[in-house]
């Protein structure tokens, strides 16, 4: 029988590296044009309550998007570009697919996982499965994209999304 292999810790945060970038680089270009729009149709602010306004609609849309592409990707593909360009995926513990509430509580843990100063990402680093706060809140559990195809592969019982997700 085929496992999955977990993967590693250097190799997810390269993938958050990369997600950061993506994320970021999106930010940027969608809060540019979010202002853009918004001083040719209204004008530049002209008080104080206008640009405090315009001061929380920018993070409020940073926080918006980083959910959309989370949640998106993880409940569409089970990666994120990340972590399609360093071959991992996420799954549920038993293997099977991540659902939207799941990808929700990862990033909720996330969020929690950086609040706390990077503490919940200790498990990471000492648990078996390599699994951190936000795998622990939404049951998941990330694992190399070559085990999971295997396991897709030599196990008829395997969960039919791992397979058509790996073979697109």
């Amino acid at each position: 029988m085929t496992e999955l292999v977990a993967a590693g810790f250097w190799r997810r945060l390269a993938a958050h590296f990369l997600d950061c970038l993506v994320g970021f680089g999106a930010w940027l270009l969608g809060s540019m044009w979010l202002l853009i729009g918004v001083w040719e149709l209204r004008g530049a602010p002209s008080d104080l309550r206008e640009i405090f306004v315009l001061a929380l609609a920018v993070p409020a849309f940073a926080v918006v998007l980083h959910l959309a592409y989370h949640v998106l990707m993880l409940v569409a593909c089970g990666q994120t570009l990340g972590k399609m360009a360093v071959g991992v995926i996420v799954v549920r513990r038993d293997g099977g697919p991540v659902g939207a509430a799941a990808a929700c509580l990862r990033c909720l843990g996330g969020f929690l996982s950086a609040a706390s100063l990077g503490l919940g990402y200790v498990g990471i680093l000492v648990t078996p499965e390599r699994r951190g706060l936000a795998d622990m809140l939404a049951g998941t559990r990330v694992v190399d994209a070559r085990s999971a195809r295997a396991v897709a592969e030599s196990e008829p019982e395997a969960p039919a999304v791992i397979e058509h997700r790996l073979s697109a």
